[in-house]
């Protein structure tokens, strides 16, 4: 209990204090009594230390010395006998116990020193046995609230339990809800904490005090099933030293609401994983133009919206950690998406973040704020890159929007982590034909003249400049008879017309196989 509840218990009408006034906020929890100068050994934090004043009646820089370490051991406050060895205290103890806010207090002086111990624990205990009944009976009501009623109840249940108005944040600082008497103030506090209070609070992890139009809050992170996914709690509060029975209290509060947080999460992360089930189904061909547009109807998406497909993958091999990686990046990346309200809808395959992005968004833009905004977290450990679709398309064309994001997520590198899908030229398509078909190809069409280089440059140019002999002639540096002779030729040991399109096609496909 704190000091000052203390001094206000009837038993203690008799006990006034000598200085340290602005200390009465300390937690007292036991009382001790100092009778040997080597104190400093037993101090213990929350302890009330009795003595007559034998001790410091003739060695005030004693009495010094043990205020000085009861500030130091965070001890409760110091009680001397009055008009036993002291009357009063001299100015310069007043004035250090006032600067280390060291409650200094008189007790009776027909009181002899073992009743008021008796006083002041039987005090204390029945403080702290009222305490705890009272606890068991917050703990009832919290857990009867969280199961049958809403947030609403719960917030106004917290509010009486805590004896201040409280908002409950989601993970984006917007307050969701709140206790009755702050319900008006809702959207004001989220415009002033977003956009004035200064907090990162994705990462915050420790309580932070602000103060909102003349009201201090102390807001706390409440840690939910799912750990990327964690909320808030914005407390009213008025003093700088919260008691130990209120620290409780607040804790108890705080554990109900993660409960309740938790569920709501779970809720959540089940509607992802089916949403997720839907677009896998829509990827496999699964689903009817009909079936896909009542899903989207139901789900409020537009059945008409077009979208491009990226996909964000680790480029290390799977491991067991990753797993656990693959659920942060998808947290932090979903996170990302609501934090902004970007129109991108997103699902996991085969631990890759798959992302339809509305076609009204810049998809590199997106993407490379997305890719920044990532990088700089360090809950993540692996380096990753994003592949996209070259086009956008519907709903129904997703499979094909997505292979053409995870082509070109294979052409990523560390000094391009973010690439767009470009289809293959005609040269790059003709070296996916095996060697040896290709080799075949190229001796069938160009075999008599391979080893001869002038006829093959001769040819080569003349496919180049659209069968022109004169621009040919005037390319290689030689008279326009000597290219005719030179083609001629070439068709004979060919055995082929070079006048029909067909053999120039063939013709055409063996340059870019030699080249």
């Amino acid at each position: 209990m704190k000091f000052k509840s203390l001094l206000n218990e009837p038993l203690m009408g008799q006990y006034t204090v000598a200085a340290g006034e602005e200390g009465l906020s300390r937690e007292v929890s036991q009382v001790g009594v100092v009778d040997a100068p080597d104190f400093e050994k037993y101090l213990l934090p929350g302890q009330l230390i009795l003595t007559t004043g034998y001790l410091f009646h003739d060695n005030l820089p004693l009495l010094r010395s043990l205020i000085i370490e009861l500030d130091k051991h965070n001890a409760a406050g110091l009680g001397i006998k009055y008009n036993r060895y002291f009357t009063e205290l001299p100015r310069d103890v007043i004035v250090l116990a006032n600067k280390h806010r060291i409650p200094i207090i008189w007790t009776p002086d027909d009181e002899v020193i073992s009743i008021t111990i008796r006083n002041l624990n039987d005090v204390i205990l029945s403080k702290h046995t009222g305490e705890l009944h009272e606890i068991v009976k917050i703990n009832q009501e919290l857990s009867a609230i969280n199961h049958n009623n809403t947030y609403q109840h719960l917030l106004d249940l917290s509010a009486q339990i805590l004896e201040a108005p409280l908002l409950l944040l989601d993970s984006h600082f917007t307050a969701i809800y709140a206790s009755t008497s702050l319900l008006k103030e809702r959207d004001f506090f989220t415009k002033f904490l977003r956009e004035s209070s200064g907090i990162a609070y994705l990462n915050l992890q420790e309580k932070v005090r602000v103060t909102f139009k003349g009201q201090n809050f102390d807001i706390l992170p409440i840690f939910s099933a799912l750990k990327e996914n964690k909320a808030f709690v914005a407390i009213a509060t008025s003093e700088d030293r919260l008691s130990d029975f209120q620290l409780l209290k607040r804790e108890q509060v705080i554990n109900a609401l993660g409960f309740a947080n938790s569920r709501t999460d779970l809720i959540n992360e089940t509607e992802f994983r089916n949403r997720s089930g839907f677009f896998l189904n829509v990827m496999e061909s699964g689903l009817s133009q009909e079936a896909i547009s009542h899903y989207l109807n139901d789900a409020n998406i537009d059945v008409t919206a077009r979208y491009r497909v990226a996909v964000l993958d680790f480029t290390t091999k799977k491991t067991v950690i990753e797993t656990r990686q693959f659920e942060i990046l998808q947290a932090l990346t979903r996170w990302f998406i609501r934090e902004s309200n970007w129109s991108v809808l997103i699902f996991s395959h085969k631990q890759q973040l798959v992302l339809l992005i509305n076609m009204t968004i810049d998809t590199r833009s997106f993407l490379q704020e997305l890719y920044d905004f990532l990088t700089e977290q360090d809950k993540l450990e692996y380096y990753f890159t994003i592949g996209f679709s070259r086009v956008t398309g519907e709903m129904k064309q997703l499979a094909e929007l997505y292979e053409q994001a995870n082509n070109a997520l294979k052409l990523t590198t560390k000094t391009h982590p973010i690439m767009r899908f470009r289809p293959k030229s005609a040269h790059e398509l003709l070296h996916l034909l095996p060697p040896q078909e290709s080799h075949a190809f190229v001796e069938k069409t160009l075999g008599p003249i391979l080893d001869n280089p002038e006829l093959l440059k001769t040819l080569e140019t003349y496919i180049f400049l659209h069968q022109n002999v004169t621009a040919v002639a005037g390319a290689m540096f030689v008279h326009r008879n000597t290219i005719n002779y030179r083609l001629k030729r070439i068709a004979e040991l060919l055995d082929v017309n070079l006048e029909m399109p067909d053999v120039l096609v063939d013709i055409q496909l063996s340059l870019l196989l030699i080249n």
